[in-house]
């Protein structure tokens, strides 16, 4: 049960912000479980990298999110987010993701179970939001996103997953490379984690460059962040998650600390 459960708490971690610790996990919900996840978040930079350069900019980032979380099979499942993104006098619906995520091996050993998956999906926005200035909500790119995971889950509760990302964007937006890697223990009472994540795109502008974009969606977004998330349960088909992240460095990208936390619905 707690394995089920977890599954959604990550993603809903993955979905409140623009991007952290990647885009799935390696859980599995099995055959016809499904989880409904309902968040929110709040993303407070104090600076912002023009560029690599860090500059005097605020911005302050809300949102609330809906995911789904459905098994297919045992071994396929597949997730449905929409975020909803407030900052500066901007309000919208943003990009909508849809990923399949399928076990192509699993090896029982000694300590523990150890798997290998591969993910792909879809994601884009859902309206016509703001995409230049301050109040920017998102580029409005289209991107096709496809990454291996491996995951290793301990006997005593312990693992520890890693994942590389490779997304394809609508020009003008840069594709960009990235992984994620994450460490923490699956109990009956409790769960957590620790997360690293880094995203490096293939060129783009830069704000305040020397060659100024006509857009926004030319700006290429590169980040370290990190964070962790705890959940627990409160019955068998509800718990509560709480999370924080950091931006450690990055290029065009604001400088500061995420706060999300939901609750998880099962049926």
């Amino acid at each position: 049960m707690m394995r089920k459960i977890i599954s959604a708490v990550f993603t809903l971690a993955i979905i409140s912000g623009v991007s952290a610790q990647g885009r799935v996990d390696g859980f599995y919900k099995g055959k016809g479980n499904l989880d409904l996840v309902l968040g929110g978040g709040t993303e407070v930079n104090s600076d912002f990298y023009a560029g690599n350069r860090p500059i005097s900019l605020s911005r302050t980032i809300n949102n609330v999110n809906v995911f789904i979380a459905y098994g297919i099979t045992n071994k396929l499942d597949v997730n449905l987010s929409a975020p909803f993104i407030s900052t500066g006098s901007e309000s919208a619906l943003q990009d909508g993701a849809v990923f399949l995520k399928y076990r192509i091996l699993e090896k029982s050993l000694d300590k523990g179970t150890l798997s290998f998956s591969m993910a792909a999906g879809i994601s884009s926005n859902l309206t016509d939001y703001q995409t230049e200035g301050l109040s920017a909500i998102g580029q409005q790119a289209t991107v096709i996103d496809f990454r291996p995971v491996v995951h290793y889950f301990m006997n005593n509760g312990y693992f520890a997953t890693g994942q590389f990302g490779y997304q394809t964007k609508s020009d003008p937006t840069p594709n960009a490379i990235g992984a994620a890697f994450k460490v923490g223990k699956a109990g009956s009472k409790f769960y957590y984690d620790l997360w690293y994540e880094f995203q490096v795109s293939d060129g783009g502008l830069n704000y305040l460059g020397a060659e100024r974009p006509t857009t926004f969606k030319q700006l290429g977004t590169d980040f370290h962040r990190i964070g962790g998330t705890f959940y627990m349960p409160i019955k068998e088909k509800l718990g509560f998650f709480v999370g924080l992240s950091s931006i450690l460095d990055g290029r065009n990208v604001g400088d500061g600390y995420g706060f999300n936390g939901g609750i998880v619905l099962k049926r």
